[in-house]
């Protein structure tokens, strides 16, 4: 399926049969990303953030780095594994 995202400084668009997904942690700016990359390319994308804490507070944010992290990449890893794409 193809998918045109409209992304600052990104003009064009994608195939989801030939992306690849991952996660990407980063505990110095607060934040668990969800990110399509495209086949030869060296840029990742954000899709989602992975938040398991309702509240916008630092100290939760750490309390649930770990399980959050391993959500991440649980769902890239199903994806990239994932036979059937649109």
């Amino acid at each position: 399926m193809k998918i045109k995202p409209k992304w600052n400084f990104v003009e064009g668009s994608f195939e989801t049969k030939e992306v690849k997904m991952l996660c990407v942690p980063s505990d110095q700016h607060g934040v668990i990303s969800l990110c399509i990359k495209e086949k030869g390319k060296c840029t990742n994308f954000p899709i989602a953030d992975i938040k398991l804490y309702s509240k916008n507070l630092y100290v939760d944010f750490k309390e649930t780095y770990d399980d959050a992290v391993k959500l991440c990449e649980e769902i890239a890893r199903r994806w990239n594994e994932s036979e059937t794409k649109l």
